[in-house]
């Protein structure tokens, strides 16, 4: 399933997200604290399905199949141990309360010229070859306000990687934004993030430049595009805690390419969106 020139369908949705999200941050939640900061272990198990486009600015869409794996570990003297997937490895620490600092270890998939769907293989980004994964280091700082959770943080790839021929070095990239949470009943919850990405020359070439290399092995125009602001993202998302351990979350997340990202002969629409529906079990 591979659908395609989606800009007109999705941009009123971004249009729409953005003014709800603004609108939702200028009312105080009920609270406003970092997800899992307190109360006993658990494990969370789910998964479902996700549609969105094949990479970012990507106008090509295709369904994937979404796993979701989630283990708390709240400590009374060392914080807060997560560890998740996609996401990855989380360590709040303790004493900082309204501020907080975050230790994270992250994965970036790279990406594959044929990309696996649930249809397949979708060959468009055939003869960029393939960009090899990587674990990613970083740290986040948060100060939780009434209004919400204002947060900084940073993540760097852990080795220098090859793309089209060429050296990438380590990318790096950082994302300052404003996280809420808002009960809307006993079982509704409604989590929206608001955020701007800021990367390095070399994660902004991973994600959007083509080689000489690349450019004689495909349709694309070579292109070295430089640092700087990357996206504005908003993600939304509700929960239905139907059972006390069984729960369904689907959500939305919208972007809009900015700077760079936006001219480059990857890019087939500047504005994109994807959305999600799982099933949760927490043990």
């Amino acid at each position: 399933m591979t659908l395609k020139d989606h800009s007109h369908s999705f941009r009123s949705p971004v249009v729409f997200s953005l003014s709800a999200a603004l609108a939702l941050m200028l009312v105080p939640p009920a609270q406003a604290a970092p997800a899992d900061s307190g109360g006993t272990p658990s494990v969370t198990v789910g998964g479902g399905l996700a549609v969105g486009p094949l990479y970012q600015g990507s106008s090509h869409y295709a369904a994937f199949p979404s796993l979701k794996l989630k283990a708390v570990m709240p400590t009374q003297d060392w914080g807060t141990f997560t560890a998740a997937f996609p996401e990855g490895l989380r360590w709040d620490l303790p004493g900082l309360a309204p501020f907080g600092v975050v230790l994270l270890v992250g994965y970036d998939p790279g990406r594959k010229e044929r990309i696996h769907t649930l249809d397949g293989r979708d060959d468009y980004l055939r003869g960029m070859g393939n960009l090899d994964s990587t674990a990613l280091v970083g740290a986040e700082a948060y100060w939780i306000l009434p209004a919400g959770r204002l947060f900084v943080r940073g993540l760097q790839s852990s080795q220098r990687r090859n793309y089209g021929g060429e050296s990438l070095g380590r990318t790096t990239y950082l994302e300052a934004g404003v996280a809420t949470t808002y009960p809307l009943s006993s079982t509704l919850t409604l989590d929206s993030t608001l955020y701007g990405t800021w990367s390095n020359e070399n994660d902004m070439m991973a994600r959007f430049g083509v080689t000489a290399q690349q450019a004689a092995r495909t349709r694309f125009d070579e292109y070295h595009p430089g640092g700087g602001m990357r996206d504005v993202t908003l993600k939304l998302g509700l929960t239905w805690q139907w059972q006390p351990q069984l729960a369904l979350e689907g959500g939305i997340k919208t972007y809009a390419l900015v700077s760079d990202a936006r001219d480059s002969p990857l890019t087939g629409e500047k504005v994109g969106a994807g959305a999600y529906l799982d099933a949760l079990y927490r043990f």
